[in-house]
Order: structure tokens, then sequence, then C-alpha cells
């Protein structure tokens, strides 16, 4: 049945809701990049993006939607996208907008890119040969629909790609190829440009939406036909262009399989009656908000009617604007029908990075009568998730701790989750974290292995970190280098950081500087900031035969501070923004500070100080419900040095405790009551205390501390 949807991706399956042994899990994620910044607007990609999405839904794929992404935008939508892709039978890339080859390689453009410099391509687009690279060790079938092949709108030609100045081509992307059971569509031929047309649809998007949707249709017809369609369109300008590794026919669309009709004997005022009573029924059910869980597969709803009579069918009258309804012999698309013996069976998988409540429209009908319900479905985020979940964990669904983060409770809420859940990997490796933040190594150790065992890779790479540290035994360079390829093999960012170190540098392993920068150049490209670091500190000072090139280092220090790493703002004296994510309270801990203070002394002056209410620090909500991801990959710094700020969220602040007091830029004091002004929002009150040194002060009120800019964009 893969080959059902191998090529599939093209889109519009749209019906097909047929009966299988299984429900095929197929993802897609649809981009339509219209509003650029720097460049040329486009008028289409948007409304593609829109037609494609509802034709994938039809379809019955989850679809994750986006429009006129940013870069950092893009790396977010994109981790949530590949945890759902995980395993699946068939993921799919539909992408419209800017896109241009350099060299070879394709690149899509976000719209804030604006490729000024020559180092900008690195940070600021995306290569499909890395989009390509993550789905292949991810899914079964691959599929990658590019609607992108405008002119070049950059004015400049010549930009850096690993080691070398490379001048960029024509117009048009280059060809791809992909690994078997890989189908890469491009709306026009290598090199060739592609074209917005007259109409709301590009040419391209236009006909494949309408020659999809043709039932029983093999692949290579449906590109037939959509390549005449373009080819006429444009008077022969423009052809669109595939290459394809799918070792079995494809079927876009499978013809619906009706439900049979009721028996005529049946439609009579008696089975009205009975139709009205099971409305209500299902009137009570959609009253109820069920809450299902994030990232543990599609979830029983325990719907029940109080008839299953064959007489009695069902039609989703709204679809879940998120996520994926489905019985466990097939996946449900908009106007799906099912039988009243089928709604207990019914279930939902929530979209990863989306905990918005979403509804669903039921109508049932019995003879003459019918009622619609709608019930609303909550998606819910497990304790162990939020206790101990990893930034840049692509099999993850939160944005993450650090392991300073990791609080007081995360061991017991990660053991309830993996008794819950034996079979899901992720919640044995966050049961690790939280057991290494509380010292327990052996222990943590072995349930690692286990998640490494069951198939979670940022595990794999975990064991690796524990093997070149000796927490449990001495350091095994060779055993982590090992460990660090089979998690970069699997496209985890922390892996080819690790990896890359060790072989531009050659330790632990065979020198190879080559492939440890392109290994850099990729965990850079996934939003890894450890990864950003070292490659601004191999441009900035030249290493292993990498020449300097400080405007290079400069583009990767941007990058680094775009996405809140601590090393990269403080070179160029920033500091990160406050975290948006609750931090467990630790005990305060009182260590020296040294701060220019000036005391207002009043009169009459209190006998003692007023008693102070220490308020625990916590962190500003996004109002979203879920911390934003920082981006930052420093949880296991490297002891070379130039490790990124794990965990630091107040400014340039580290460990100070304050009660009832503003104090920017201070490092590990206790103050009461003070108020340091040369931040936003200070008082300004009085008297002098120059130099004091680890002081505890009442009453005061610092001026002129220093301190770090508070939400630096």
């Amino acid at each position: 049945m893969l080959r059902c949807c191998a090529l599939i991706a093209l889109l519009i399956l749209v019906g097909l809701t047929t009966f299988q042994a299984h429900a095929e899990r197929r993802v897609a994620l649809v981009i339509g990049n219209s509003q650029y910044r720097e460049i040329p607007t486009l008028k289409n990609p948007d409304k593609d993006a829109e037609n494609v999405s509802r034709t994938f839904r039809l379809a019955g794929f989850e679809v994750f939607a986006a429009k006129d992404l940013t870069k950092l935008q893009f790396e977010e939508r994109f981790r949530n996208y590949l945890a759902a892709a995980d395993g699946a039978d068939l993921a799919v890339i539909y992408y419209s907008g800017h896109g241009f080859q350099i060299g070879g390689e394709n690149f899509l453009i976000p719209v804030d890119a604006s490729l000024k410099d020559a180092a900008d391509m690195e940070v600021q687009a995306i290569k499909v040969d890395d989009i390509l690279r993550q789905l292949r060790s991810r899914s079964k079938v691959q599929m990658i629909i590019l609607d992108a092949c405008r002119n070049d709108p950059f004015p400049r030609k010549d930009y850096w790609l690993r080691d070398q100045l490379i001048v960029a081509g024509g117009g048009g992307l280059a060809q791809v190829t992909g690994s078997q059971n890989t189908l890469i569509a491009f709306a026009t031929e290598p090199g060739a440009v592609a074209y917005d047309g007259s109409g709301d649809l590009s040419p391209f998007s236009s006909s494949f939406s309408r020659r999809a949707l043709t039932p029983d249709q093999e692949i290579r017809s449906v590109m037939a036909a959509v390549r005449r369609d373009v080819v006429k369109a444009t008077n022969g300008k423009q052809v669109p262009w595939e290459n394809s590794s799918l070792i079995d026919d494809v079927v876009l669309m499978r013809r619906a399989e009706e439900p049979a009709p009721s028996p005529d004997t049946q439609q009579n005022e008696q089975v009205a009656e009975r139709g009205i009573q099971v409305a209500d029924a299902a009137e009570a059910i959609g009253s109820l908000d069920i809450r299902v869980p994030l990232g543990v597969g599609p979830v029983p709803l325990k719907l029940e009617l109080p008839a299953k009579d064959a007489s009695i069918s069902l039609k989703l009258a709204s679809y879940p604007a998120a996520g994926t309804l489905s019985l466990p012999d097939r996946v449900l698309s908009p106007q799906s029908r099912l039988t009243a013996a089928e709604v207990d069976k019914l279930r939902y998988e929530p979209q990863i990075g989306s905990v918005a409540p979403v509804e669903v429209g039921i109508e049932i009908r019995a003879g003459s009568a019918a009622k619609r319900s709608t019930m609303q479905l909550s998606p819910s985020v497990d304790p162990c998730d939020q206790a101990a979940g990893e930034p840049l964990d692509l099999q993850g669904v939160v944005s993450g701790r650090l392991p300073n983060e990791i609080g007081g409770g995360a061991v017991e809420a990660c053991e309830a989750a993996v008794k819950s859940y034996p079979d899901i990997a992720r919640f044995r490796y966050e049961l690790g974290r939280a057991l290494l933040a509380s010292g327990r190594i052996d222990e943590a150790r072995n349930v690692i292995q286990e998640a490494a065992d069951k198939g979670h890779v940022r595990a794999v790479y975990e064991l690796g970190y524990i093997a070149a540290s000796g927490m449990s035994a001495a350091p095994d360079l060779t055993k982590a280098n090992s460990l660090y390829a089979q998690a970069s093999d699997k496209g985890d960012p922390y892996g080819m950081t690790a990896l890359g170190r060790a072989l531009f540098d050659g330790v632990g392993v065979q020198r190879d500087t080559g492939k440890g920068l392109d290994l850099l150049l990729q965990a850079a490209a996934m939003g890894h900031v450890d990864a950003t670091k070292d490659l601004a500190m191999i441009f900035k000072e030249g290493r292993n035969g990498v020449p300097a090139d400080p405007a290079r280092a400069l583009a990767f220090l941007r990058a680094g501070i775009d996405r809140q790493e601590a090393y990269s703002m403080a070179i160029l004296g920033l500091s990160p923004k406050r975290s948006e994510k609750t931090v467990p309270v630790c005990k305060p801990k009182v260590v020296t500070k040294v701060v220019t203070k000036i005391k207002v002394v009043r009169t009459p002056a209190p006998k003692a100080p007023p008693p102070v209410t220490k308020i625990p620090a916590k962190r500003i909500p996004n109002g979203t419900g879920s911390a934003s991801w920082r981006g930052n990959g420093g949880d296991h710094p490297e002891p070379r040095g130039g490790g990124s700020d794990s965990g630091s969220t107040d400014g340039d602040s580290t460990g100070s405790t304050d009660s009832g007091s503003t104090d920017t830029g201070s490092t590990g004091s206790t103050d009461s009551g003070s108020t340091d002004t040369g931040s936003p929002g200070s008082t300004d009150s009085g008297s002098t205390d120059t130099g004091s040194t680890g002081s505890t002060d009442s009453g005061g009120t610092d001026t002129g501390s220093t301190g770090g800019s508070d939400g630096i964009r």
C-alpha cells in the first residue's frame, strides 16, 4: 500500500479513503512564500499553498501548512514536521516561492533573506539536499515538489559553499537525484524558469491540483497530463520535470467507496425516531472537551452511540484544523463517511507544534432525521515532556529544556510516562535526562540505552557524550565518535556537531577537515547554535587549512545572535532575551557580588528593614501555552572552550537572587528592597554605597550598574 501513496505526494490523493490493512501515515509540509522583504514579492505562492494544502487534506494527509516563513520560522516548522514524519509511509514537501541554484545545489529562499554578502547563502537560505537527507532518514517514501524556479532576484552572484566561493549560474534549479523510493518534481526543467501565470495560481499548481483529482490514475499519467497542460499554457516556455526512483506503480487517488444504502424497509418513522435519539446522544457527546495526549500516536476517542444500526450513517461535517482523524484501517479526510459501528473506533492524533483546541463536526442521519454534533479535542503535553524534553530533539514534541533547567519532579513525571507509554522511546530518553540531572549516572545510562535500542536518535548521541566525558568509565573517544556518527547519519544536529568537531580537528578520529566542516554547516542549518559558534570561530581564526574570513565569521555570529546564543552575543556585548520557559525555582545561593550603589538615608530611618517577601524567579509567558524555542544546542559544551552559555536567562546575571528589586547585569548577589537603575523601569531613590562587595541592602537604590540589553532583536 506504500506504493499507493508513494508518489503521491504530488498530491491529492483526495479520496484515498479506501479500506486498507492499516491506516497509512502520510504527512505533508506545504509552504508558500510571497511577501519577500528585500526582493520582489510573488503574487501566487500563498494561493498555490492554500490550494495544495486543501488537496492534501482531502487526500487524508496530515498537513503542516505555512506562508511567508522567515529562516527561523522555517527551522521550527520543519522540526515539527520531521517529528510527525518519523516512521511515515510517505513524507511530502511542496514549496512555492523564490528558489535558485548555485554550483549545482538548489536553495529555497525565506522571506527575510537579503543575500548581500558572500556568506549569506549558508545562513539565510535553505538547501534542498539538506531537506531530502532528513526525509530519507525518517520515511519510507519521500516526495519534494518545487514550484520555485523563478529568476535569481539577488544582485550578488558569488557565494560561499563549504570551502569554495561559487558564482551563481543562470535561472532555474539544478537537477536533483534521489535514493530509492524518492520522487522530486520541478515546475519546470533543470536550468529553466517557472512562471506565475496570469491567474491566481501558477500554471503548474493549477494543473496538478486538477489532474491529481482524477481517480485511479497512476502518477506517470498524472504528470504527463500536467506537463501537457503547462506547456500549452506557457506556449512551450515551461516544461515540468521530475526525477523518480519509485520502484512500484503509484496511484494518487483511489475511487472512494460509498457506504451501502440502507434497506428501503428501514426507511420509516421508526427509524427516523431512532435517528433523532441517536442525534441527541451525539449532541451530549459533542458537549465534551476531550483531552488528547500529544506525540503518542493516534489516540482512541472512545465515543459511543446508543445504537449501531446499519440504517444510521455518519459524515464528517467539519475536519479539525490541525491533526489527523483515523480509524484503525484508514485515515479519514474531510467529508469522509463512517458507519455507526465505527464510531467507537474513531481516533485523533494532534499535530506536533500545535496545542490549540480543535473542533470536529459529525452529521448523523437515519431515515429523514439528521442532526449535527460538534466535539472539541484539546491536545495536551505530557508532564515528562514539559519537565525534561530536549531542544532540537527531532523526535520530540516541545521546545525543550537545557540540563540545568531540569528541576525536581522530572524523574517522577518521566517514570509515570514510561509506565503509561512503554513503547514511546522519547519518554525513556527524557527519563534518562532527568536522571542525569539528578546525578544518577548509572541509572541514566541504562535508560538512555533502552531509548536508543527503541530507535530514539538523540539517545544515541547522548550515549556518545557519556562515553566521551567519562561519566561512568574512562573516556572513550573512539566509541563516542562511532555513536556520534550513528546519530549524524539519522539527521540529528547534535550528532552532526559533535562528529563535525571531531573530524575537523582530528580528535579521536582521522582528521577530515572537509567532511567536518560540511557536518557543522548542516547542523547550523538545522538551528544548532553550537555549530554556528564553532563555524564563527573557525572563520575568525582560520584553522586546519580553512582561511580566516572575518565577514564569514560575522555572518555566523549574527546567526547565533538571532537564536539567542550566549557566546555570540557576548562577543558583541549583548545579552540574551529573558527565557519564556518556566524554569524550576532553585534554592537561592548567595555568592559574592561587586556593585556600585548610591543609597538614600531617609529621616527618620526605620529601626529595622521591613520584612521582604521572596518572589521566585519565573519566566514571561508567551501567550501560547508553550515555551518558545531558543535554539540553544549547548546541552553538553565541549571542553576545548567557546561553549555556549546554557540556561542563563536574565541578561548577564548569573545565579543572582533579588528580593523586591530589579537587578540588571549583576552577578551572584542578594539584594533586599533595592532597585538597580540604568535599565528600563528602574527607580532612582538615592544614597551612596560605592564598591560594596557581597553586601545585603535594604531600602536602597542601585544606580549605574552594568547590565545587558534585554530584548535584542
